[in-house]
Order: structure tokens, then sequence, then C-alpha cells
């Protein structure tokens, strides 16, 4: 009779949930540079070597939070032609980033501006997944460069929502620059 590893496998995810979970609240309240590996290991209720056991480094545990968070996003979107799929994603990522809050926002651009890695690692995960859409339609270098101004438009947006404290409606302005430059790079 062979050893049955579910319960231990049930526990180690649950101890992996409650580690995204955390780093997420915590980076949420104070900004990913002001959260440590202990700072969320604390919240967890779990060790540093659970940490480890998940995530080489902090920056790994990013890159799979923001896939959780943008998950359902990118399937919706996935499922659309190659313009459906680059306005699904942007304007349900936009939504989803006013519904987070807009001091939250300004705390991430803030840190982006400073060189966080996170602030990169969303850049190079939203300039990737809007590449993976558009390379349905064109070449490589084609699609990383339209992913690229795609993107930067996007985060222009968002930035300039940041800098008016609120007075710029994110989703409106997105819908008019899905609707108006942002169809003219997709040619």
């Amino acid at each position: 009779m062979g050893y049955d590893n579910t319960k231990r496998e049930q526990k180690s995810q649950e101890s992996r949930e409650r580690i995204v979970e955390a780093a997420k609240s915590l980076i949420l309240a104070r900004g990913y540079d002001a959260v440590s590996v202990s700072d969320i290991t604390k919240e967890a209720g779990v060790s540093k070597g659970a940490f480890y056991i998940h995530f080489k480094t902090k920056e790994d545990l990013i890159e799979e939070m923001i896939d959780l968070v943008f998950l359902d996003i990118k399937q919706a979107s996935s499922e659309k032609d190659v313009e459906g799929a680059v306005y699904h994603f942007l304007y349900e990522s936009v939504k989803t980033i006013e519904e987070t809050g807009l001091k939250m926002a300004q705390t991430w651009f803030s840190a982006a501006a400073n060189g966080s890695i996170y602030g990169r690692k969303k850049f190079e995960y939203d300039v990737a997944y809007v590449e993976s859409l558009l390379a349905r339609k064109f070449d490589n270098l084609e699609a990383h460069e339209k992913a690229v101004r795609i993107v930067s438009n996007y985060y222009g947006i968002l930035l300039s929502w940041c800098i008016t404290d609120g007075e710029v409606n994110p989703t409106d302005y997105i819908k008019k620059a899905l609707d108006n430059g942002i169809k003219s790079i997709l040619g």
C-alpha cells in the first residue's frame, strides 16, 4: 500500500495561497518595496522555509500575484478575436485597477517611477500578454512594437488618473483610447 500524499499537498497549496494573500494585502497597504519576505511570512503564519519552498524570490511571488489578479481577464480576452481580446484585456484591467483604488495606483506608480521591480514586472507582464494576443495577427517584431505602444497608452491613462488625484476617469479615457488611438495602432 502506497503513501497518500493528498493531505500534504493540500496543506502545501493552502500555505502557498496564504503567502500570496498575505503579500497582496501587505503590498496593497504599504507598497512593494516596504514589504519584506519576513513581513509576508509573519502575516501568512508560515515559516521562511515554507516561503522558499514555493517561491525562489519575492519577485517570483509578484509574478504569481499579478497573474492571479488578471487571470480571469486574460481567459475571457483570449476567447475573442485579436482586436476584441486587446480591448477586453485593457478595459477590464483598468476597471480592476480602478476598483483597487486610486491610492494603491498612486503608490504603485510612485514605486515604479523609483525603479521598483514590481513596476517593471507589471509592465513586462502586460506587454508580454498583449504581444501574445497580437502575435496571432502580426510577426514577432511588429507584435512586440505594437504591444509596447498599446501598453504605454494604457499606462499613460492610469498615470493621468493618479497625477490628477482622480479627476481623470480612467475607464472613460481607456474607452476613448481603444476607440481611437489604439485602434490605429492595430491597423
